[in-house]
């Protein structure tokens, strides 16, 4: 039980800082760049395979989008990661 704590620690403390490094450009508002190290994190978090996952990301109205796909690609292997325009992870989709 001790060690599922500290792992959940360990990712919500890699994800605030990669959110507190963002916002140190002062710009407000997350790059595309910026938006990829947050969903690598997310990833990282949630799933045992980043080493090999590619990243597309796309701009909508609330921040990014950004796909995330297990390589070799099969269905089911990728992930949505939804990102705030400042850098929030606000939800994490598996493939179906």
């Amino acid at each position: 039980m001790a060690h599922r704590n500290w792992l959940l620690f360990s990712s919500l403390l890699l994800l605030g800082c990669a959110e507190l490094a963002l916002t140190a450009s002062g710009s407000g508002v997350i790059t595309e760049a910026e938006a990829i190290v947050i969903a690598r994190g997310a990833v990282s978090s949630n799933d045992t395979w980043v080493d090999r996952a590619t990243f597309e990301a796309k701009r909508d109205e609330a921040g990014w989008v950004v796909i995330v796909w297990r390589e070799p690609r099969a269905p089911g292997d990728h992930r949505f990661v939804f990102i705030s325009a400042q850098g929030k992870v606000t939800a994490y989709v598996r493939g179906l």
